[in-house]
């Protein structure tokens, strides 16, 4: 499995030691999560929205989709704030990391049920995968934005003093969830 080709936007992260420990804790979680090339475009970014899940279990957004959708977004953030002449108190690379890293205990947080459904799994339930995901990268000595953008982009961090990368990466996190939610609990309450 190549995490450049399921994660191209790796490749804005200029410092090649960060970019090397992103890739291989992206590694070590699908690994650990027992997912292969295939499965990961089926895992969904959230479990929150059912209605996201097709009748044949593929998702309209899978965790690829949404991983790549919040880095993107936080990329077009950071050139935004250069053009306004505050892109040097920002680290792209820690943001651009944290972004293809929020989510990463997603991988190990989800599990295929015996009808090949993705569900949260026990661990998932009392942990959650910030939790998770701050655990599985603890190796590899991230910088504190990035594990601070683990384990606090979600409500987990909500009274916590987020970094400037983290809140923009937890915005963009939001951004990347609540509108979708909102669109099909409208489109729930219009079949009604």
């Amino acid at each position: 499995m190549i995490i450049k080709n399921l994660f191209p936007e790796i490749d804005l992260i200029m410092n090649e030691e960060l970019r090397n420990k992103v890739t291989q804790a992206l590694e070590k979680a699908i690994n650990l999560g027992g997912w292969d090339e295939k499965d990961l475009h089926s895992i969904p970014f959230t479990l929150l929205i059912p209605e996201l899940i097709e009748e044949n279990l593929t998702p309209k957004i899978s965790i690829i989709d949404h991983i790549r959708a919040v880095t993107q977004m936080c990329i077009a953030t950071y050139e935004k704030y250069e053009k306004l002449g505050l892109g040097d108190n920002l680290n792209k690379d820690e943001l651009v990391a944290g972004g293809l890293l929020h989510d990463v205990g997603k991988f190990v947080e989800y599990e295929r049920d015996a009808n090949s459904r993705i569900i949260q799994n026990a661990a998932g339930k009392i942990l959650r995968h910030p939790a998770q995901g701050l655990e599985l990268v603890y190796e590899f000595d991230l910088p504190l934005a990035v594990k601070q953008a683990i384990i606090f982009h979600s409500k987990e961090g909500d009274k916590i003093n987020r970094l400037p990368e983290v809140e923009i990466i937890h915005r963009c996190d939001f951004l990347c969830f609540e509108p979708i939610k909102k669109i099909y609990e409208h489109k729930k309450t219009e079949r009604v």
